[in-house]
């Protein structure tokens, strides 16, 4: 018996009990036969549908002292047509090793020789050539490799290292896979529809612990200071949500209604005041497996944090990663702005465990079943959770529908369905689109469909995919089943494969009669096409207030022009209840009066979504030309009377943009304006108490009007502040709120000079992350040239958080200062985030959307003639698009601004004299 054929059998031997049950599993792939609107003739990938892996078991040996590691996967494979090679995915991997045999149950397999081995750079495979030709039936591979931990990504297998509280080194690695980085860190099947199981053993050094998907079968010793920790099978899943982590972290842990065990990681100190997290991650996988009707399908969960990660959060099964400020979130130095954010991105990931996880897009173009849903799924869960803040309806439209519906209105947006065949246009497909755009359909269909047919379709398509792939064709036939009343298929055909959405038009005709028109919605027409199969109309899903009722039961309006006939005689109406469906409405100019009068007599005649809406549709149409933005100025005067937390974030949000477009003499006139807005409102804020025990609403409304008191020189404002005393970051166990810290930290720097000198000094010597990022914001708030260019230099050398921090804050106030640094430094930049998920895209986005001149358009055209935005290229389109917006503002709309505010000014003294 040679050395080989003894290697292979006792491989066989130690996986055989691995592989056991894989015959049951064996089943042909199968293209789907009806014509599907959703995925016709599309890519879906570049490995033949006709060779499935069954089951990976996957040794790896960790070398955490040489950040190097080295590893055997071996893989049971399913071929249902003769073929001549096996592809897999690999990218960087130093290959030692490569032999194929058949499996048969229990018996010895038999070696099928390998006569070649290529690596297709290009198509990122490895082209296993056997010397005969493979006939149906179930084969083994085996691979062996060798490679490095990353040290200049946050994808793939890669390494950390930071000092701990007293100076020593932490060491960790781990995966980022999602969504084509699995094959950086071991050969595999890198698509979504190649869903097996898997089976780690993992051989490490002994004072760390290795985590991965499924719980931990054993750890065992094999020689002196080293362990093998062997994880316990999992269930069918893609490469992009398996996950492998090695660390020294400590664990909080507790269980959820149904048993299972949830465990939060980190360090000692982190996870002091971690509380907050663990609870929100078990009470939001409660919700949802009552909710989905479906259990959770793995034997534990985890949430670990990652100290370098280039993305929010990370949905691997049973083992979720994310930032560490939001795993291991703390109330004592993270502000309540954080805060929500923090509890809706942990609802967000535990969603994934069944969409995305359980259920997965059979290709990437239907990214928007396991983003776009979730996105909904986790202001459900937030909802039952908190009760501190309107999350399915406040949280929804101010934080995603808004920002979702800017991004929408380009020339250059896409369909919900867009297929991406090239990496970069699949890195692409996480975007404004995908979350918060598609978030806001699935809850616009949700509230067509209805509170019940919407949980029953959920539930059937969560237990008959289980396991599997879908389209969206398969959603939306459930969806239709469960809502034969409407043409629900027709509606979310129109509102998924094509771009943009309708602005809808609404005019009463008389008491009784209004009329609704539909158009496509753009910020600008130039270059616009007629590029939909559907010619860009849509299905109306129509609810209104008036005067006289409420009604919430959808009208479908299918044409370009309908009449509705109202069941009360009515004197004004506003269309779109809650903002629940995707499109915005425009009035006539009577309607948008008597809207503004209802507004100025009784606010709360409408609810707070319904006032967010009615600001955003009007800044929007100002937007498009569509509007005089004194109007919009008028309208928000009602703002005096208004106590709400999402109108002021979006009036106040507003006005700091106006004021980054004007000249100092034209900003002293528009604080004067706000000054007077925000007076009744601030005055009180103010006499709430700075607890941050307080609910997140108050903490978050106090914040906004102090901050924007502080920004407008309200009296008010500075009063409160100086009034805090001293209060620092050391003191925060009295329990101020952190952003109020914030604010009184940015206040005394703005007023003396001395200590803004002393922050400046303090700031190398820092090492908590989210102190070095609070005391940089405070000191990009200057007007000091020189400094804000010093500033740039220094967090060049700082982490990737801080280089791109300190750039997005300078880009709102000095535009022109950011973009020449970033120009100048771009192949720095360029090296680090080139291919990078999100953060290319956001750093161009960033330092180039706040530009207002022909000369900086034609500037920044020019620089990426001859630079590559690698997978910045959406935030370069967006950047260009809104200079081009800036441009035609200031032509059609700084005038009117300023003549608007000057007038307000001197009305304002006047009546004080």
């Amino acid at each position: 018996m040679t050395r080989r054929t003894r290697e292979l059998l006792c491989l066989f031997v130690l996986f055989h009990c691995t592989v056991k049950a894989a015959e049951e599993q064996i089943v042909e792939f199968s293209n789907e036969s009806d014509v599907d609107p959703f995925a016709e003739s599309l890519y879906t990938g570049n490995i033949p549908p006709f060779i499935k892996p069954l089951h990976y078991s996957i040794i790896l040996k960790i070398n955490m002292r040489d950040w190097l590691y080295s590893g055997r996967v071996h893989v049971l494979i399913n071929i249902t047509e003769p073929c001549d090679q096996i592809p897999i995915h690999s990218v960087g991997l130093n290959i030692t090793d490569v032999f194929v045999a058949t499996y048969v149950p229990k018996e010895r397999g038999r070696r099928v020789p390998v006569i070649e081995v290529l690596e297709d750079k290009t198509e990122e495979l490895l082209r296993i050539f056997p010397r005969r030709l493979l006939y149906e039936g179930v084969y083994q591979l085996f691979i062996d490799f060798k490679n490095v931990f990353v040290s200049d990504s946050f994808w793939g297998f890669y390494q950390s290292s930071w000092p701990d509280e007293k100076g020593w080194e932490n060491k960790m690695v781990s995966t980022q896979f999602s969504p084509y980085w699995a094959r950086h860190a071991w050969p595999c099947f890198d698509e979504p529809k190649f869903k097996a199981t898997f089976k780690f053993f993992v051989e490490h050094e002994s004072q760390y612990y290795a985590l991965s998907n499924g719980a931990v079968e054993s750890r065992e010793p094999i020689r002196a200071g080293w362990i093998r920790t062997t994880f316990e099978r999992t269930p069918d899943m893609s490469t992009y949500v398996t996950a492998m982590i090695i660390t020294n972290y400590r664990e909080i842990k507790g269980r959820s209604q149904s048993g299972t065990p949830v465990k939060l990681y980190g360090s000692y100190t982190k996870l002091q005041r971690s509380r907050k997290m663990l609870d929100t991650t078990i009470k939001s996988l409660d919700f949802l497996e009552d909710y989905f009707g479906v259990q959770y399908p793995m034997s534990k969960l985890d949430v670990v944090p990652v100290k370098r990660f280039g993305v929010a959060a990370m949905e691997n099964w049973g083992l979720i990663t994310a930032r560490e400020d939001i795993a291991n979130f703390d109330p004592l130095v993270h502000s309540a702005q954080w805060e929500l954010q923090a509890r809706v991105i942990m609802a967000h990931e535990v969603a994934h465990m069944w969409f995305g996880d359980l259920v997965t897009p059979h290709w990437w173009d239907n990214i928007i079943l396991k983003e776009s849903t979730v996105s909904w799924f986790m202001v459900f869960a937030c909802d039952a959770i908190f009760d501190d803040f309107d999350f399915s309806d406040e949280y929804m439209v101010t934080y995603e529908l808004i920002r979702g519906m800017d991004k929408d209105s380009s020339v250059n947006s896409r369909a919900a369905i867009t297929n991406p065949e090239f990496q970069t246009e699949i890195m692409n497909m996480f975007d404004e689109i995908t979350y918060q755009r598609g978030g806001n359909l699935f809850r616009m269909f949700y509230h067509i469909v209805g509170a019940e047919s919407f949980r029953a379709a959920v539930h059937n398509y969560l237990i008959e995919k289980a396991y599997g792939t879908a389209t969206m064709s398969d959603m939306t036939q459930y969806l239709q089943d469960a809502t034969p009343e409407y043409d629900i298929k027709s509606l979310i055909e129109r509102y998924t494969l094509q771009k943009n959405f309708p602005v809808v038009h609404v005019r009463m005709l008389n008491r009784t009669h209004v009329l609704v028109t539909q158009e496509r919605f753009l910020f600008t027409n130039k270059e616009a096409v007629n590029d939909s199969p559907y010619n860009y109309t849509w299905h109306i899903p129509f609810t209104y207030t008036t005067d006289a009722e409420r009604v919430d039961k959808v009208i479908i309006l299918t044409e370009r022009e309908n009449i509705v006939e109202l069941n009360k005689p009515a004197t004004w109406i506003k269309a779109n209840n809650d903002f629940r469906m995707y499109y915005i409405t425009n009035y006539d100019l009577v309607g948008w009066k008597k809207l503004y009068h209802q507004l100025i007599s009784d606010h709360t005649v409408f609810t707070t979504t319904d006032r967010i809406q009615l600001l955003s549709d009007l800044l929007k149409l100002v937007t498009a030309d569509k509007l005089d933005i004194t109007f919009p100025l008028q309208f928000l005067t009602y703002m005096k009377r208004e106590t709400e937390f999402g109108p002021w974030k979006l009036a106040t949000e507003h006005w700091h943009e106006l004021m980054n477009k004007m000249s100092p003499a034209e900003k002293f006139a528009a604080k004067i304006y706000a000054r007077d807005l925000i007076d009744e409102a601030l005055k009180d804020v103010v006499q709430l108490n700075t607890s941050f025990n307080k609910p997140i609403k108050e903490r978050l409304l106090q914040f906004i009007l102090v901050d924007t008191g502080i920004a407008v020189d309200h009296p008010v404002a500075d009063e409160f502040i100086d009034k805090l005393g001293n209060t620092s970051r050391n003191t925060l166990e009295e329990g101020t709120e952190p952003g109020i810290v914030y604010l009184q930290k940015l206040r005394k720097a703005q007023t003396n000079k001395n200590y803004w000198n002393e922050l400046l000094e303090t700031l190398p010597k820092l090492k908590d992350a989210d102190e070095i990022m609070e005391t940089y914001q405070i000191l990009c708030d200057t007007n000091n040239v020189t400094a804000l260019k010093e500033l740039l230099e220094s967090s060049l050398k700082g982490s990737e958080d801080t280089q791109q921090a300190v750039l997005d804050i300078i880009s709102k106030t000095r535009p022109d200062i950011a973009w020449q640094f970033f120009r100048r430094n771009y192949d720095t930049y360029f090296e680090k985030y080139g291919d990078s998920l999100f953060t290319m895209s956001y750093i161009l986005q960033t330092v180039t959307e706040q530009l207002n001149s022909n000369e900086m358009y034609s500037e920044v055209k020019s620089f990426f003639k001859t630079n590559k935005p690698g997978t910045g290229e959406p935030g370069l389109t967006a950047g260009l698009e809104q200079i081009a917006e800036n441009i035609r503002w200031k032509k059609n709309h700084r005038h009117k601004c300023r003549n608007f505010f000057f007038t307000y000014a001197r009305k304002h003294a006047k009546g004080k004299n």
